[in-house]
């Protein structure tokens, strides 16, 4: 097994994005979605047995619940083309929430990519896991040097009122959001077995900073939560 259907098929959705041309080929897009979603219920099992926080939350998911739609929503794209051709997945309990931390998987000729990340929906929320970062920063940083990886994701000019711009972390304060993604050649997908032995090797790297954007995020929901309130 591996992706040919997935990837012909995101090429040739690229090339005639149209409703037209998608119902007329929708028998193959449900081969190349079926395809997707075969390697996704294979990888959850490569990745449960390294990531166990993972595994007791999605173990028993549909895969097609971490699928992102490939249909657009057009009332933010009213004038673009209506599909997404690249195929989407992120794989945690919720895709929709920031919480909890999952993996992210998109592949799409000669843009594929996968990685992880965290994204805040407030302002908040955005000042609590950078508080969380400058009070943590040689954990933070020990973790960047040891496993080589780098974190982007979109940044402010300046550091946000209530920083200091002398903090040893405020290249990280800086950011809105804290990324770790690696790109993937199309040379190196590969069949579904070979590319989920490719995939760990990146999530072997990831993980350290996962676990410490996680217990980042959680201190943020603890510290905002009320003493009445139950998740």
């Amino acid at each position: 097994m591996d992706f040919e259907n997935v990837l012909l098929y995101s090429a040739r959705l690229q090339l005639n994005n149209n409703r037209t041309w998608f119902h007329e080929n929708h028998s193959d897009y449900e081969k190349a979605r079926k395809d997707f979603l075969g390697f996704l219920d294979m990888f959850r099992f490569v990745l449960s047995e390294e990531v166990p926080d993972i595994a007791e939350s999605i173990m028993y998911m549909e895969s097609k619940e971490w699928m992102y739609r490939i249909a657009r929503d057009m009332r933010f794209h009213k004038n673009g083309p209506p599909y997404n051709p690249a195929f989407r997945a992120y794989i945690s309990s919720d895709k929709k929430s920031w919480l909890p931390i999952g993996y992210f998987l998109r592949l799409y000729p000669g843009d594929s990519c996968f990685g992880t990340g965290l994204w805040c929906e407030t302002t908040q929320k955005m000042n609590d896991i950078r508080s969380y970062i400058s009070e943590n920063f040689i954990e933070f940083v020990n973790i960047i040097n040891e496993t080589g990886i780098v974190i982007s994701g979109d940044k402010l000019k300046s550091v946000p009122r209530g920083f200091s711009a002398d903090d040893p972390a405020a290249e990280y304060i800086k950011m809105k959001n804290w990324m770790i993604m690696y790109f993937i050649p199309d040379d190196d997908i590969g069949t579904f077995e070979e590319f989920s032995e490719y995939l760990m090797h990146y999530v072997r790297k990831i993980e350290p900073m996962r676990q410490f954007l996680l217990k980042a995020a959680k201190h943020s929901q603890n510290k905002n939560k009320r003493p009445d309130f139950e998740w």
